[in-house]
C-alpha cells in the first residue's frame, strides 16, 4: 500500500504544473461544504488491495460521499494539498482529488489515471 501511495506520489508530482502557491490546503470540512455548495469538483483513484484498480474517466461535481461517512472514513493525504483517502475496510481504498475548478482537475487527472492505467498490473 505505501509503494502504490508513494507511486501515486510520484505521478502527481509528474502531472501536476500547479504551484504550491496557488493550491488550496482543503480540510474535510471544506470539502463537504464545498460540495454542497456546488463549489468543488474531484476525480477518485481507487485502490483494491493496495493496488490501483480503476479511476475517473472525467472530473465529476457530485458529492462524493454523505457528510457523515466522509467524516468517519476520510482522512487528508498529508502529502498533498487536494487528496483525501477514504476506506471503509482494509481491502478498498479511495482517493480523492478535489479542486475548486475543471481546468485544474482535468490538468491532474487525465496524466494521472494515464501514468496508473500504464503502470496497473494485468
Amino acid at each position: 500500500m505505501k509503494n502504490l501511495l508513494l507511486g501515486i506520489s510520484i505521478a502527481f508530482t509528474m502531472v501536476t504544473s500547479i504551484s504550491a502557491e496557488d493550491r488550496t490546503n482543503f480540510s474535510i470540512e471544506d470539502v463537504i461544504r464545498g460540495f454542497e455548495t456546488g463549489d468543488l469538483l474531484y476525480f477518485e483513484l481507487m485502490l483494491q488491495n493496495g493496488n490501483y484498480s480503476s479511476g475517473f474517466n472525467t472530473c465529476v461535481d457530485s458529492k462524493p460521499a454523505a457528510a457523515e461517512w466522509m467524516r468517519q472514513h476520510c482522512t487528508k493525504n498529508s502529502e498533498f494539498k487536494h487528496a483525501f483517502q477514504c476506506a471503509e475496510d482494509s481491502q478498498i481504498m479511495r482517493v480523492w482529488f478535489v479542486y475548486e475548478n475543471a481546468e485544474q482537475c482535468e490538468q491532474v487527472r487525465r496524466p494521472m489515471i494515464d501514468r496508473m492505467n500504464a503502470t496497473r498490473a494485468p
